[in-house]
C-alpha cells in the first residue's frame, strides 16, 4: 500500500482575499485558524475529496502559482532520509504544526517541484471529522521534464501504484485509502512553469469556469473531453495566479474505455 496524498495548499499574496475567492466559486468552508497558524485557513474536507489550507505566501515562497499537496507518511524524518537518497531534497523539517495538529516537512522533487509530508499526531484517536458536501478535490498533478525518471522517484519513495497512458505520456496514480489519485505528467516547452496542481470536481464545467472569472480568475482551457473516455476537463488561474483543473466525471457509468 502506497502513502496517500491526504492535504492540499493553495497560497498567494493576500492570503484572506484567496480564501473569499474560493469560498464564493465553490462555497468551502474555509475557517481561519488564527493563534499559532496565523491567518491560514483550513478548508472543510468534501465528499469524495480531501481537505485543505488557504494561506498567504511568504518571502521564501512562489510570488505565484502556488499550489502543493502533502503525502501522510508515519516518519516524517524516515521519509526525508529515503527520499533524499532517490533525488529528493528535504527543505523544511520535521515541525510541528499546532498541538493537535500533527507535523509537516516539505521537501524538493527531482523536477524541483515542492511538495509536503504529513505526519497525524500521536494522540490521534483514529476518528475524521465530518465531511462536506460542496465540491471535492479529487486529483492532484505533478510534472517534469522526464515523466520517467519522476515516476521512479514517487513510486520508489511512496510506493504509488502508477499507470502509463502511452498516448498522453500520462501516468495515472492510483488512489490510496483516505487519499485521492492524481498522476505524472510530461513537462513541454509551452506549458507554464512547473509547479504542482489540483483539481476540483464539479457538475457543470462551463458554468464553474464561467463564476470563477466572474470573481477575477482567468481561464487557461475551456471544457475539454479527456482521451480514453475519463470525463472532462477546463483549467483556470486563480485571483494569485494558481493553476487549478476542474474535472467533470465521465457520463458512461462504464467508466474509461481502452
Amino acid at each position: 500500500m502506497g502513502n496517500p496524498v491526504v492535504h492540499f495548499e493553495i497560497a498567494g499574496p493576500d492570503g484572506p482575499a484567496l480564501q473569499q475567492f474560493y469560498r464564493d466559486l465553490f462555497g468551502w468552508n474555509v475557517q481561519a485558524q488564527g493563534g499559532e497558524m496565523g491567518n491560514y485557513g483550513l478548508a472543510q474536507a468534501n465528499e469524495g475529496g480531501i481537505g485543505g489550507g488557504i494561506m498567504e505566501t511568504t518571502d521564501d515562497m512562489p510570488a505565484s502559482n502556488y499550489v502543493t499537496f502533502y503525502i501522510q507518511v508515519d516518519d516524517l524524518q524516515a521519509a526525508l532520509d529515503k527520499l533524499s537518497g532517490m533525488g529528493g531534497t528535504a527543505v523544511v523539517p520535521p515541525t510541528e504544526i499546532a498541538p493537535g495538529m500533527g507535523s509537516f516537512a516539505m521537501f524538493t522533487d527531482p523536477a524541483h517541484n515542492a511538495i509536503g509530508l504529513y505526519s497525524l499526531p500521536h494522540e490521534w484517536d483514529g476518528e475524521m471529522p465530518p465531511k462536506g458536501n460542496a465540491p471535492p478535490v479529487v486529483h492532484f498533478e505533478v510534472g517534469g521534464s522526464d515523466a520517467e525518471a519522476l515516476n521512479d522517484f514517487y513510486t520508489g519513495t511512496f510506493g504509488w501504484r502508477t499507470t502509463l497512458m502511452q498516448a498522453m505520456n500520462y501516468r495515472l496514480v492510483a488512489q490510496e485509502p483516505e487519499g485521492i489519485g492524481g498522476g505524472i505528467f510530461q513537462h513541454r516547452a509551452d506549458m507554464p512553469p512547473n509547479a504542482p496542481s489540483v483539481a476540483v470536481m464539479v457538475d457543470d464545467l462551463q458554468a464553474y469556469l464561467d463564476k470563477a472569472v466572474s470573481l477575477g480568475a482567468t481561464a487557461l482551457m475551456q471544457p475539454n473531453e479527456i482521451p480514453g473516455g475519463f470525463g472532462s476537463l477546463a483549467i483556470f488561474t486563480d485571483i494569485a495566479g494558481n493553476r487549478i483543473s476542474l474535472f467533470k466525471a465521465p457520463e458512461d457509468p462504464a467508466g474509461p474505455q481502452d
